[in-house]
Formats: C-alpha cells, sequence, structure tokens
C-alpha cells in the first residue's frame, strides 16, 4: 500500500514540476527582444545630464505643455519643472511597457469642442490644462486609447497609456 501512494504521489506532482520548469521558457526575459536593464540605467539622472536635458515650453491655443522624457535626465527634468503641470499623460507599448514617442494627443470639452492638440517627443506629456473633465484620445501607429480626464483645480492627474 505505501509503495502505491507514493507512486500516486509521483504521478500527480511530476506533471507539476515539469509544467514549473515549461514555464520558465515562456518567461519574457527568455524572449527574444528582452532587454536587461543595466546598473548605468537604473542610477538617477545626475545634475549634468539634467540640465543638458531643458525641455522647450510649447503652447497650444494657450494651453502651455512639456513633451520628451527620452533618456533619464529628461524624465527628471521633467518630474522638477512639471510639477505644476495639472495632467500628466505616459505613453508605453508591448507587455513590457517599453517607451513610445510620436503620439498624437487630442483633448475635448464635453462638448466635443477640440481645447488642446500635439504630437508628443517623447513618452511624456505634461500640460497645463484648466480644471474639468475632458475627454481625451491618444494615437500612435494607427491605435487610439480613449480616456476621460477630471483635471483638478489643484494637484496633478496622472495616466499611463500602454497601446498593445
Amino acid at each position: 500500500m505505501p509503495r502505491t501512494i507514493l507512486t500516486l504521489g509521483l504521478a500527480l506532482t511530476l506533471p507539476l514540476i515539469a509544467q514549473t520548469a515549461w514555464a520558465v521558457d515562456d518567461e519574457p526575459w527568455n524572449q527574444p527582444g528582452w532587454e536587461p536593464v543595466t546598473e548605468e540605467q537604473r542610477q538617477p539622472a545626475s545634475p549634468n545630464e539634467m540640465a543638458e536635458s531643458t525641455i522647450e515650453v510649447r503652447e497650444h491655443q494657450g494651453i502651455r505643455y512639456l513633451t520628451g522624457g527620452l533618456g533619464t535626465g529628461e524624465r527628471a527634468w521633467l518630474e522638477e519643472h512639471g510639477s505644476s503641470y495639472p495632467v500628466v499623460l505616459q505613453f508605453s507599448k508591448g507587455a513590457r511597457g517599453a517607451f513610445v514617442s510620436s503620439v498624437d494627443v487630442s483633448i475635448r470639452t464635453p462638448d466635443g469642442e477640440t481645447r488642446f492638440e500635439a504630437t508628443t517627443d517623447g513618452p511624456m506629456i505634461y500640460i497645463d490644462l484648466p480644471a474639468g473633465r475632458y475627454t481625451a484620445t491618444a494615437r500612435y501607429q494607427g491605435h487610439d486609447r480613449d480616456l476621460t480626464l477630471q483635471v483638478p483645480a489643484n494637484g496633478q492627474v496622472s495616466r499611463s497609456i500602454n497601446f498593445n
């Protein structure tokens, strides 16, 4: 009887062990195109990188905005200088969330009037939009993502938009 229980236990356990081993091969870091982040890339931006990453303030229909975020210097600069902008949008694609740029952003009032339009120069855009409720569309390589934005009178609303 104990031999039967041991055999039955092994018969039930081995497929689970094998399934776990197969799952390791399916992990994203074992797939083509996966690029590990280096220790250097994990480091915060240096003061020199931030100083070299100054981003121009732009304007569309009286609404100021900042766009960029290519590299740690630009992302750090945006975080520091964009803190007064009430809308922050960040764009990525795929399961890994790789940053993308050249995203067309359109923001409309509830009655459908286009209030803001721009194309990003990096994965981030900070928009000085007046408080209120808006609908937005982000378009990247023919794929649209629609969202609603409730812009606060004080503070910031931040959204991450992924294009699969």
